[in-house]
């Protein structure tokens, strides 16, 4: 509580970041992250320290987290500043806090896809999926991929139908679905992400059924980094320079995937390989940028099957200002 006042008290009234944090007493905003390569984004800027290149004065702690239920908690209980999670679940927050704590979205960190496997030979598609099939995912009803299945079931079987696949659904974090899937436990398929997936589909009989192309109809946004209203209000320069850090480390993985590599190898505790790691980095269909894609599809679908109440207007709804500038969807 003592930092969130320093953070508070040091940057309300800032007019010009360089000075006014430059002589700020230690100020710290905490991050909250959860595993993968799906943050690297996060993870660049941890290791190249570019919010504090961005923001002189100020220290980004990060925090991992299993999944995004804690992230959402974290923030909204004020122990964490930044949250980064998935669109579904911000959206759950969006729509639940409007008149309360009032959280908004920062900027997409992501458009990586997602990709559901399994190593059932009887399964070539979701219309195989029975009810002993089991499907680890980070969130049953929440997460990307747990949305994704319901948009997907209703598209095939209608929206009454919409929640066809819950029954099948495991909450499991990426790692510990990994384990269950190759470890042949009744732990089937698995709604992965990088570098998992890419460790998985290396395993024979392990193939793809789905992924989040094919749910969007393209490349869409797959997780935001977000705060609470109050917090970007009374810190618009940091803000501003949260989202220049996210832009340059997302320059960073473009132009420069050795580099991002280190990020990731030094500090998201994964055991990946340099090899591995740039070759997930160096595929076509992997995408860093903030322009928001596809956000608002799936928050049409959630109104329409009554997940959220508050059906945004326009994307912009649910952005920090800073962003309006930018193309989205």
């Amino acid at each position: 509580m003592q930092t969130r006042r320093t953070i508070l008290g040091a940057l309300v009234a800032a007019p010009v970041l360089g000075t006014r944090l430059a002589r700020a007493d230690a100020q710290t905003i905490r991050i909250a992250v959860q595993p993968g390569m799906t943050y690297l984004a996060l993870n660049v800027m941890q290791h190249r320290s570019l919010l504090e290149k961005h923001a002189p004065g100020v220290k980004a702690e990060f925090v991992r987290l299993a999944a995004g239920n804690n992230v959402n908690d974290a923030v909204l209980s004020g122990a964490v500043d930044v949250g980064a999670t998935g669109v579904p679940a911000f959206l759950l927050m969006w729509a639940k806090t409007r008149g309360s704590a009032n959280v908004m979205a920062i900027a997409p960190f992501n458009n990586m896809p997602l990709v559901l496997i399994t190593r059932n030979p009887a399964i070539h598609s979701v219309k195989d999926i029975g009810p002993n099939d089991r499907i680890a995912l980070p969130g049953v009803g929440v997460s990307s991929q747990s949305i994704m299945l319901r948009m997907e079931a209703a598209r095939l079987y209608g929206d009454a139908n919409f929640q066809k696949f819950e029954p099948m659904e495991v909450n499991r974090g990426h790692p510990d679905a990994m384990a269950a899937l190759l470890g042949n436990t009744e732990i089937n398929c698995h709604f992965s992400a990088a570098p998992y997936l890419q460790r998985e589909l290396a395993v024979p009989g392990i193939h793809a059924i789905l992924s989040s192309s094919d749910v969007y109809g393209g490349s869409g946004t797959i997780g935001v980094l977000f705060a609470m209203k109050k917090f970007r209000d009374a810190n618009p320069a940091l803000m501003a320079a949260f989202i220049a850090a996210t832009e340059e480390a997302m320059g960073v993985i473009k132009n420069d995937l050795h580099g991002a590599a280190d990020a990731y190898m030094a500090v998201s505790g994964d055991n990946a390989s340099r090899e591995e790691v740039e070759k997930v980095l160096a595929d076509p269909t992997t995408v860093f940028d903030i322009q928001p894609r596809g956000t608002m599809k799936v928050a049409e679908f959630m109104h329409r099957t009554g997940s959220i109440k508050v059906m945004p207007e326009n994307w912009q709804a649910m952005f920090v200002p800073e962003l309006h500038g930018k193309a989205g969807s």
